[in-house]
């Protein structure tokens, strides 16, 4: 199991890689085909060439908003079994605004991993924040249309 450790480790450091500077191929890449996300305002499922669409439109919103790099706070693993693993994390989000010192974004995520013969893919996904309001609270409202 200790690979299965290593295997994760090197699957969220290519996540927070790809969250800062990859492609929206490359972030595709680590997810099911279909995979299940879920947020405060309930689950669906959602194929991977719908999220490709959605990276580019995410990405502007957070540039509109200031911000910038992403890293991974904490992470909490749980496997479920040999081939899928729970993972609890903390990333945080630099926002720059106007030229002052900035702030960090507090954002938390699930994630359930499959162990596939292709490498780990992200089965379920969970945003436990609706992103718009957290960023609404901290004073940076989205544009109307991202």
């Amino acid at each position: 199991m200790k690979d299965f450790d290593k295997e994760v480790e090197d699957f969220l450091k290519q996540f927070e890689r790809n969250a800062n500077v990859g492609s929206a191929e490359e972030i595709v890449e680590q997810f099911a085909d279909v995979f299940m996300a879920a947020d405060p305002s309930g689950a669906r499922a959602v194929p991977s060439s719908k999220l490709l669409m959605a990276i580019p439109q995410r990405k502007k919103l957070f540039e509109s908003v200031g911000g910038g790099a992403t890293a991974l706070a904490s992470v909490e693993l749980t496997r479920l079994d040999d081939r899928y693993v729970l993972l609890k994390t903390e990333w945080l989000m630099k926002l720059n605004r106007g030229g002052g010192p900035g702030e960090d974004l507090t954002l938390r995520s699930t994630f359930v991993l499959y162990r596939s013969d292709d490498g780990l893919k992200i089965v379920f996904y969970l945003n436990h924040e609706d992103l718009m309001s957290v960023l609404r609270e901290r004073g940076s409202p989205p544009p109307d249309k991202p």
